[in-house]
């Protein structure tokens, strides 16, 4: 699971100074880039990376090469992105939510319930003026580096033991909620009690009852299975999770040129890719899981909205009118 830090301000320090040394003094070079995920191999983020990768390496001519680690094998998220931090040649998978934990507050808005209404709104987003300026900011104050974060899995719907079609339906219920802000803000004030389970612990947590509800895009119920032990979703779609990969930018910095625009270049591509077989699959998911016995419900789209309307203005370090700006870049406007 997604488990972010929230203070590490030695660390922090020490990482932006390598990165700006490395940054300022050393030549390109060649390097080996670590690739890990809390992810397994069978999730399509995964297939989708390992993809990107392969063309980064072919078309530097091995200058730049990776290492696979998927499902945790470097440790938590957060475990791997420390790691980066400290100046280590490993990139990870990660969400907005995370970083913005990293000295930048105001990513976190970007994943708040109902901000983009589409994946098109969501890839304008993700490369915007606002964003980059954020992505810049991380640079300096962590020593991380976005490489991409518009690999979009889907909006995430609701499963459990029960229907949940208006807000009012959560109250009381056990559903598993990351310790991360923009999630517990978002719940919460829905009435839900909300119970800590590391992702691989979710399958066993709902089969047994330490929780009866969880959250995830089509793709990831597919991943790990949890339609097995929990045969009610709710097409909610509260998130759009900005999930991508960021690195070292000691790393970063460490190669040519040529080779970073390479990078970017190919792990955009990557995300557009997963974004559209993400969509691709959600009608052939929905029809796997009905045969399964799993049944959909609606939800009422405006009540959820209304009722988690407060998120925006219950993070004091975010500016007046950020929502309003993201918007704006969401939409062109």
């Amino acid at each position: 699971m997604l488990t972010p830090s929230l203070n590490r301000p030695l660390r922090i320090a020490a990482a932006a100074a390598l990165a700006a040394v490395v940054a300022g003094t050393a030549p390109a070079q060649d390097i080996t880039i670590k690739l890990a995920t809390v992810n397994s191999p069978t999730s399509e983020s995964w297939k989708a990376v390992v993809a990107a990768a392969q063309r980064v390496t072919e078309r530097t001519e091995g200058r730049v090469a990776f290492q696979e680690f998927p499902s945790a094998q470097l440790g938590s998220t957060t475990d791997s992105i420390e790691q980066a931090s400290q100046g280590l040649p490993v990139m990870t998978f990660t969400s907005a939510s995370f970083l913005s934990t990293f000295g930048v507050p105001e990513l976190a808005a970007v994943e708040g319930p109902f901000v983009i209404s589409n994946s098109e709104e969501g890839e304008r987003l993700a490369f915007s003026p606002l964003l980059q300026g954020y992505y810049d900011q991380l640079a300096e104050t962590a020593g991380l580096r976005v490489v991409a974060l518009n690999w979009f899995d889907g909006p995430r719907h609701m499963i459990g033991s029960a229907a949940y079609p208006t807000p009012d339906a959560l109250k009381g219920v056990r559903m598993r909620v990351p310790p991360v802000e923009t999630w517990l803000k978002t719940f919460e004030p829905l009435g839900v009690i909300a119970t800590t389970v590391e992702a691989a612990e979710v399958y066993s947590a709902l089969s047994q009852g330490v929780v009866t509800a969880a959250e995830s895009p089509l793709t990831g119920l597919r991943a790990s299975g949890w339609q097995e032990v929990a045969k009610e979703i709710t097409l909610t779609g509260h998130f759009n999770l900005f999930t991508g990969w960021v690195m070292s930018e000691a790393a970063y910095q460490q190669m040519g040129e040529a080779d970073r625009a390479i990078l970017m270049e190919e792990f955009r591509i990557g995300g557009q890719q997963l974004t559209a077989t993400s969509e691709a699959l959600a009608g052939e998911i929905r029809a796997e899981f009905e045969a399964q016995g799993v049944t959909f419900h609606d939800a009422d789209i405006p009540a959820y909205r209304e009722a988690t309307a407060g998120f925006f203005t219950s993070f004091p370090d975010w500016p007046e009118g950020l929502y309003d700006q993201i918007r704006a870049a969401a939409t062109g406007g």
